[in-house]
């Protein structure tokens, strides 16, 4: 019997079984056929909304690299707060959600370093916006003094990241490594 569903819908299905099969087989030993298989449909389905497996696979990053900015932005865009209060409200956001990503799983797998790293890049340069904005507003508020936002926001973005994917260091010690980092630049 054939299920009809709305196509974002199932769309957003393909992408959530694509990326637990190549979670679980890898993404090269993973065919186009192997993700229908798994939701029980017939191979042409995947292709009827995505013309290959690698324009799939972006689609997936550019979706999951959204979801996972989205709450970082929406503190950075909170207005009102100290520098402090955002410090926090960004350390909060990342205990209660580093290692439960959605597809945590699959980007932090050892064979997955150049997947994780692509994924890394699209975040940076969807965040990296808001980020400078975000030092601009704190410059005008007195609450930092620095000359170059843009520079700034880059050492803080991409500086982070090692300390963040170190997987040999609690969520606790990464937050405190990158809060006395922060706090002695933007200080």
């Amino acid at each position: 019997m054939r299920i009809s569903k709305e196509p974002e819908v199932r769309k957003q299905e393909i992408i959530d079984t694509a990326m637990k099969v190549f979670a679980r087989k890898g993404y090269e030993a993973t065919s186009m056929t192997d993700i229908a298989k798994e939701m029980n449909v017939v191979s042409g389905l995947c292709y009827r909304y995505f013309k290959s497996k690698h324009e799939l696979y972006e689609t997936a990053v550019e979706m999951y690299a959204k979801e996972c900015s989205a709450p970082v932005i929406q503190i950075l865009r909170q207005e009102g707060l100290t520098l402090e209060g955002y410090i926090e409200r960004l350390e909060k956001n990342f205990i209660t959600t580093d290692g439960k990503e959605k597809y945590h799983d699959f980007f932090h797998q050892a064979e997955n370093v150049m997947f994780h790293q692509q994924l890394e890049l699209v975040m940076l340069k969807i965040v990296m916006p808001h980020m400078i904005n975000f030092l601009e507003n704190m410059k005008k508020q007195g609450e930092i003094q620095i000359d170059d936002t843009e520079s700034v926001a880059k050492f803080i973005l991409y500086g982070q990241m090692p300390i963040i994917n170190d997987e040999t260091i609690t969520t606790a010690e990464k937050v405190s490594k990158i809060d006395k980092i922060l706090k002695k630049i933007l200080s």
